[in-house]
């Protein structure tokens, strides 16, 4: 009899947890990158740590630029060749029409059937969109760059645009820009892409509102200590900026043992190749034998004569040596996920620059005042006597490590670390897949109070200064006239006489 009731029993907590709508399904993801491979790979590598079964599609010539350190993801080729002479767009429809054409893909994303597709916005969406809704699974968009969030925020009205800049004329300059990307977007790519995609499926909508209808979430790949130039309007719009931070692995012992004779710490460099011949120079200005710096430069080794304190190490995290303990300043491009990572483990930056994006970086490191910007120029000696000058003012101060430390705090001591939050809205789509009301849509006709009133003042002084102009135009025409007037009749008057 007992065992009866034990049979009943789980038989009954059995159903009651298979009919219970916190039971999260089995997930898999699949993410696609015609660009940003490297930190979209990082996200892949993020969901499968997380045990979610992963595909990563990537362009052939683009894989020299994945993670080096994934774990259990699958990663497919498509076979596009890298011609650079070729525009963006036109780079991205080639990519997009081998990912329909590709038949070894489409059968093992047929047998994948994934959950969600993750996919950046930028020349995919027009894509990937059509994709995701034919293997019947849930499109979530990542965005990073501001053109990216601009385009992203007024096609899915997640978020509302906020101008930093005090001047009138920045505002207006960026609110024409912001259309011009929409618009430039949309004819260049957007409707293109739909007309060849029609090719594979058939009936396909044309119209972006239709296809950003389908959209259940939006990742965007910043961070409010990066910077911070919208507001949210839904709950669907996560900050997952440093989803892959973490602690710091112990350097391999042959690399340990050779760093820790320096006794004044090392410097780590993330920069291109052709900044060799700079950090060389470097290298020698700071070498004191063991009583100084090192450089470990995370780069292939392809030349044997260098100083003895300039380390090469390509196999290796980058955290790892952000993180390490004896690393005083890091010598980086600043992109996103550099600032990121630098900023999560509290490592001084000098930024080195070569875009508008990485600029912005730049300045917001230097306000955050933990770190210094060095401008590229075509004389990479003088670049180097500036780069000299600015890792003398770090180390001659701790300002910029306690700044760093209070950055790396603000990242670190939140209530949910971003990789938990994007498992559990991940879990919250899978669990309300078929959920038509969809709770936290946002509202496309968000507009502030500040707008009405805005428009209103505007039209109280547009009629004022309306009135006024047409009161002004009738005294003068009136006194015009009654000048002329009056000079015709002592003309008259003179002739008479």
């Amino acid at each position: 009899m007992l065992t009866l009731i034990s049979l009943y029993v789980c038989f009954y907590s059995f159903q009651f947890a298979s009919g219970s709508t916190l039971a999260i399904p089995p997930m898999s993801a699949l993410v696609i990158a015609f660009e940003s491979v490297y930190d979209l790979s990082l996200l892949a590598n993020t969901l499968s740590d997380q045990g979610i079964d992963t595909t990563l599609i990537i362009p052939a010539y683009a894989a020299n630029e994945l993670y080096d350190r994934m774990v259990d993801v699958r990663v497919l080729q498509l076979p596009v060749n890298a011609d650079q002479s070729m525009s963006a767009e036109k780079r991205a429809l080639e990519t997009c029409s081998f990912l329909y054409t590709s038949e070894d893909i489409v059968m093992k994303v047929e047998k994948l059937r994934p959950t969600f597709t993750i996919f950046p916005a930028l020349r995919h969406d027009g894509c990937v969109l059509p994709y995701a809704k034919h293997f019947g699974s849930i499109p979530i968009i990542w965005i990073k760059n501001p053109d990216e969030e601009l385009y992203v925020f007024e096609c899915t009205r997640v978020a509302l645009p906020l101008h930093t800049s005090s001047g009138i004329w920045s505002r207006i300059s960026t609110s024409f820009s912001r259309r011009s990307i929409f618009s430039t977007i949309k004819n260049n790519y957007f409707i293109p892409v739909l007309r060849e995609v029609n090719h594979f499926i058939r009936d396909v909508n044309i119209d972006l509102e239709y296809h950003y209808s389908n959209v259940r979430l939006v990742l965007w790949g910043g961070d409010p200590v990066l910077r911070s130039d919208f507001a949210s309007l839904t709950e669907l719009l996560l900050v997952i900026g440093c989803h892959h931070c973490r602690g710091a692995y112990p350097l391999h012992e042959n690399l340990q043992k050779s760093l820790v004779e320096y006794k004044m710490g090392i410097i780590v460099a993330l920069l291109d190749a052709k900044f060799e011949v700079m950090l060389q120079g470097l290298a020698m200005k700071i070498s004191k034998k063991k009583e100084g710096q090192a450089i470990l430069w995370k780069m292939k080794r392809n030349t044997n004569i260098t100083p003895d304190n300039l380390f090469f190490e390509d196999n290796v995290d980058r955290q790892d040596i952000i993180g390490y303990s004896r690393t005083r300043v890091v010598l980086s491009h600043c992109t996103d996920t550099e600032f990121l990572e630098a900023a999560f483990h509290g490592t001084p930056l000098i930024c080195l620059p070569r875009d508008a994006q990485e600029s912005r970086n730049a300045a917001r490191v230097i306000e955050l005042g933990f770190g210094r910007s060095v401008k590229i120029t075509n004389d990479l000696i003088d670049s180097a006597v500036e780069l000299t000058r600015a890792l003398q003012e770090i180390h001659g101060t701790m300002v910029f490590r306690e700044n760093a430390r209070q950055v790396s705090m603000a990242i670190r001591d939140r209530l949910n670390p971003p990789s938990d939050k994007l498992i559990y809205w991940l879990g919250y789509l899978t669990r309300t897949k078929d959920d038509t009301k969809k709770f936290h849509k946002p509202n496309r006709q968000a507009r502030t109070l500040r707008e009405d009133i805005q428009f209103f003042a505007g039209l109280l002084v547009g009629a004022v200064i309306g009135i006024v102009g047409t009161i002004s135009v009738i005294i003068v025409r009136y006194l015009v006239n009654r000048i002329s007037t009056n000079k015709v009749q002592t003309v008259k008057g003179r002739y008479m006489q």
